[in-house]
């Protein structure tokens, strides 16, 4: 009896045995598959973003500066000595002999740098006009630098935004068991992860899009003191201050000059004032665009970037997410195969 007890038990527990190896090895089986896609999702983050910088678009406003022949002979006339004249000297006194006429000589000799309404007369800007024209005086006459605006798009618009569409976590009906809800929650993990990945790239946006408004701003405000009145005085300024130092060195140099060569260096002087003030007078009429037509370009601007930035971002956000849902589901069906446990 006892030893048909025994036999009876010793069977039971070999079949016993049998059932539990054979049932772990079918979910050793699929152990690998499942260890695999999870390390994946665990793995899967959100891509870096390269983020589009807005350009900076403003104006660039426009100046007038003397010539490099101007500074040369205002140089050379401060070293004018006794039995001593600079090439430069000699050569621009010259040059207007040959340039211009005795009585527009004396004309631009009655001009006086302090007056402002000197190019209202029409025998002046008849011999400015004869000046601008001739080689020879060309190179001794100040250099225009047109305003322009700095940093234009090419035209481009970036698309619209594309919106997420993030998939809920595959809860299927009836189906509670422990492989399926750890499946979904190694999703909600991944999910939160990349949610708080995307969140801090659109962070970045919208500093880089704040910053941006705050140097359109300054732009704007540089744009305006450059465009108004009182600067295109102060430029003004500048070419009267260089005629009169030009002038005052003349003056010191007089005495050893040679004849006619005073008056000749002397219109010639003042023939660079007119120039140079109506060069100002060109910068301060030109209409390029206001300063508030700029900034709000600018503005445009700065809103697409922020745009194409966060439609980048969405889109990485998208694909990350598609591959963690599409994890999910691998997990979710190895769930089906193997009936119960990750």
């Amino acid at each position: 009896m006892k030893t048909r007890t025994l036999k009876l038990l010793t069977l039971l527990m070999f079949l016993t045995f049998f059932l539990y190896d054979c049932k772990d090895k079918e979910a050793d089986s699929l152990e690998p598959a499942n260890t695999e896609l999870s390390n994946q999702l665990d793995k899967l983050e959100l891509p870096a973003t390269t983020l589009e910088e807005t350009p900076d678009i403003k104006l660039v406003p426009g100046k007038v500066d003397p010539s490099a022949k101007t500074k040369e002979l205002n140089e050379s006339l401060g070293a004018v000595t006794v039995g001593s004249i600079p090439a430069s000297v000699t050569k621009a006194a010259e040059e207007v002999a040959g340039s211009l006429s005795d009585a527009e000589v004396k004309a631009l000799n009655q001009v006086s740098p302090s007056s402002k309404n000197e190019l209202n007369s029409a025998q002046l800007r008849t011999i400015l006009k004869k000046a601008t024209a001739d080689v020879k005086l060309q190179s001794y006459l100040s250099l225009l630098t047109a305003a322009k605006v700095d940093g234009l798009p090419d035209g481009g618009r970036t698309g619209a935004v594309t919106e997420g569409t993030p998939s809920n976590p595959a809860v299927e009906a009836g189906k509670t068991d422990d492989c399926i809800a750890r499946a979904n929650e190694k999703f909600d993990r991944t999910k939160e992860r990349l949610d708080d990945a995307k969140a801090r790239e659109l962070g970045k946006i919208n500093d880089a899009y704040a910053r941006d408004l705050e140097r359109i701003q300054r732009n704007l405000e540089r744009c305006t003191g450059e465009n108004g009145a009182a600067h295109f005085e102060a430029l003004r300024q500048v070419g009267i201050k260089i005629a009169n130092d030009a002038l005052a060195a003349l003056e010191r140099a007089k005495p050893f000059l040679r004849p006619g060569q005073y008056e000749y260096l002397k219109a010639l002087i003042n023939i660079q004032l007119l120039d140079y003030l109506d060069k100002v007078n060109q910068l301060e009429a030109a209409k390029i665009g206001s300063c508030t037509e700029i900034a709000e370009i600018a503005r445009a601007r700065a809103e697409e970037t922020k745009n194409s930035n966060t439609a980048r971002v969405e889109a990485n956000y998208n694909e990350a997410l598609a591959k963690a849902v599409e994890l999910r589901d691998k997990m979710i069906e190895n769930c089906h195969n193997q009936g119960s446990g990750i």
